[in-house]
Order: structure tokens, then C-alpha cells, then sequence
């Protein structure tokens, strides 16, 4: 009798390219091209001009229903086609929505004639024909150590997710420099997407999208960042008759927040942040010299 493996349910053979293996359709240079003729998908001047954007490090302060999660899944799609053995991992503050982004990113596979199919490792994981890999992660910092050489990391919804896994997974590209995009509706005023979008040594941001930083408003020990702000008033989709609804439904500070890019407080701050701020003077000499209070 012959013995055969038996393998897990819902787990595809590991890939290996053959020369029977059909190659993946390499994109151009232009990912909106790209988009529009391979995934007949036609993005609008915003979401082109984002998806054009040249510098590799990215953060994305936006209404809901701009469509982050249809940009991001076609950034991922070009970037990962267009380099053989390139390792992209998308961070979602939850499970279910790391599983919602990789059914995205499967429905544009399947326009592209190529059939989705795991890595056999990762459960929410596409392997494309190139041997490149697309790796949806949930919000827990210890479950996504281990990955390396990284080339673009994605932190959907990014105001959601924890700092911890925020800084457990960005390593993941210290070797091959990955590429960083930082998406997110705002949420508190906390946390690594706030601080992000708040540094000082960051370009104050114009609606819509505005230019990219100069060497002197680079972040230390990053490379270039892009910044770009995309409210309700930006997308003619969204329109007022709903706002209103939505705000005598919701309130003012929830439309605020979900549909204009204003961090809101949250329930345990005593004090809003901005007025924490304004209270601050950087120009005010210590009293102490700036000597430590105490001592180790």
C-alpha cells in the first residue's frame, strides 16, 4: 500500500513554481493605469494621486467610505506582482478584518485570471504566481514575529490597532527598507497614528492630498513621508443630506471624527490633548537645570 499525506482542511499544497506554472501578469509603472485597465477599476483624483504617490513611506488620515481598504488591496496587488518573492503584510486591528481585505484582494485576483490560493502557512495568505506573498495579520502583537524581509507593510485602519503590535511588526523590514503605509479614520487621541500625524517635524497637512515633505520635515530615522488628508467634503460620494442625519443620530463630535479627521478625546482623558498642548512652552527654562528628578 502507498501512503499518502493527508493535509488540513482549508490548507492548498506549499507552491512551487514550475515550468507549467503560468507567470503572473507583470503591472506597469503606473499603478492608477494599471488599475483601471487590468481590474477595471477607475480611481478617483484622490485615490490616484495616492496610489501614484512616489515615496515609499505613506500615512492616510481619511473619511470613512473613501475606500482605504480598495486602495490598499491594489497597492498591495501591483507592489507584490511586480517583485518576485516580495513579502507584503497587512496589518487590520482584527481577524474578521484581516479576513475582509484578503476577500477584497481575491476578488481583484480572480479579474486578473489568476485563481487565489494560500501560502499553506498563513490561513489569511495569497501566493501569486511569482512566488510572492500577500499576508493579512490580526491585532495581536505576538502572533506576527517571525516574519522577515518584508518589502511593503500596510497597518489598515491603523487607529485601531495597538502600539504593541505596531512596534513588533515594523521590524519585519529592517533588512530590505519596506515600505510603510499608515491608514486610518481617526480615533482617540493616542496612540502610534496619532503621534504619527501629529509630529512636529511633519508637514501640517492641506485637504485633499498635499505635497510631500521636504529633507528638513523628514521623520528621524525614517524615509520620506507622505502625508495626506481626505475628509467628507473631499468626496462629492458622501453626501450632506446624510452628514446631517448622521450627526442628529450620532452627534457632532462622532461626524466630526468619522467623516473630517478629528481626533476625538477619549472617555478616560480629563483633559483634551489640544489643551494639554497649548499649555505647553518648549521655550520655558527648568527650574532644575533639566537635571533628572530622581534618580535611577
Amino acid at each position: 500500500m502507498i501512503a499518502t499525506q493527508r493535509r488540513k482542511p482549508g490548507l492548498s499544497r506549499p507552491f512551487t513554481p514550475t515550468a507549467q506554472t503560468p507567470s503572473a501578469p507583470v503591472p506597469g509603472g503606473d499603478p492608477v493605469l494599471w488599475a483601471t485597465e487590468k481590474l477595471h477599476f477607475t480611481p478617483d483624483p484622490l485615490q490616484a494621486e495616492i496610489l501614484s504617490a512616489p515615496e515609499p513611506n505613506l500615512i492616510l488620515c481619511c473619511t470613512r467610505q473613501f475606500g482605504k481598504s480598495t486602495i490598499t488591496a491594489i497597492k498591495a496587488l501591483h507592489h507584490a506582482l511586480s517583485r518576485p518573492n516580495a513579502c507584503v503584510l497587512v496589518a487590520a486591528p482584527t481577524e474578521r478584518q484581516s479576513a475582509e481585505w484578503i476577500l477584497k484582494t481575491r476578488a481583484f485576483l480572480r479579474t486578473l485570471g489568476i485563481r487565489p490560493r494560500t501560502d499553506s502557512v498563513s490561513r489569511f495568505s495569497l501566493l501569486l504566481p511569482n512566488a510572492s506573498r500577500i499576508i493579512g495579520l490580526p491585532g495581536v502583537a505576538p502572533t506576527t514575529r517571525g516574519f522577515s524581509s518584508a518589502s511593503l507593510i500596510i497597518f489598515e485602519e491603523a487607529a485601531f490597532i495597538r502600539d504593541d503590535l505596531f512596534q513588533s511588526l515594523s521590524p519585519s523590514g529592517a533588512r530590505s527598507n519596506a515600505a510603510i503605509w499608515l491608514i486610518s479614520t481617526p480615533q482617540s487621541q493616542t496612540g502610534f497614528f496619532y503621534e504619527a500625524w501629529h509630529r512636529s517635524d511633519a508637514p501640517n497637512p492641506e485637504s485633499p492630498g498635499h505635497r510631500a515633505a521636504s529633507d528638513s520635515e523628514r521623520v528621524p530615522n525614517a524615509p520620506l513621508l507622505r502625508r495626506f488628508q481626505v475628509t467628507a467634503a473631499d468626496c462629492p460620494s458622501i453626501s450632506k443630506d446624510f452628514l446631517d442625519r448622521f450627526r442628529l443620530n450620532h452627534g457632532d463630535a462622532a461626524t466630526r471624527r468619522e467623516f473630517f479627521c478629528e481626533f476625538a478625546a477619549s472617555n478616560e482623558q480629563v483633559f483634551d490633548r489640544d489643551l494639554l498642548d497649548a499649555a505647553l512652552n518648549p521655550d520655558f527654562a527648568p527650574f532644575n537645570g533639566g537635571r533628572p528628578l530622581w534618580r535611577d
